[in-house]
């Protein structure tokens, strides 16, 4: 677990490529963290080092937007979906194509079906941010259907 301190928007972007600069397909990101906290802003800064060219912008209201760059960003917004079947139900076509990248913001009521995933918590701390990073192996649930983990 690490933790980064960020005193401005642009911190927080710059967190965010540097975790982006890391990834090579496949990943899951669960962005956990009060409204306002930066979790979008972390995702734009994911974005901008996959060389997404397209203005990222919090997906509330459409659930999902799904940016074209070096790797193809798949990023969810489910403050908005109460049911857990649902929000499976949305994750499971992207969880099995290799080669993109889930963002998921409000995404804690999932983890523990996921098999392995990072787990970024931002917290607001007077005038900062606190990032804490996390990556989490559960073994994940088996899909009998697909004979894999989820």
């Amino acid at each position: 677990m690490s933790q980064f301190i960020s005193n401005r928007y642009e911190d927080t972007v710059e967190y965010g490529k540097s975790i982006g600069l890391s990834l090579t397909g496949g990943e899951m990101i669960i962005l956990s963290g009060q409204l306002g906290s930066g979790k979008t802003v972390l995702a734009k800064g994911i974005a901008d080092s996959l060389g997404i060219d397209e203005v990222v912008t919090s997906p509330s209201f459409s659930i999902m937007n799904l940016y074209n760059g070096r790797l193809e960003l798949c990023h969810f917004d489910f403050y908005r979906i109460e049911d857990r079947a649902e929000m499976e139900d949305l994750l499971e076509d992207f969880l099995y194509r290799n080669g993109y990248v889930c963002v998921v913001e409000w995404g804690d009521p999932i983890m523990d079906i996921l098999e392995s995933f990072l787990h970024i918590q931002i917290d607001i701390d007077e005038e900062a941010r606190v990032i804490t990073e996390e990556r989490r192996n559960n073994g994940g649930r088996v899909d009998k259907e697909r004979g894999g983990a989820v």
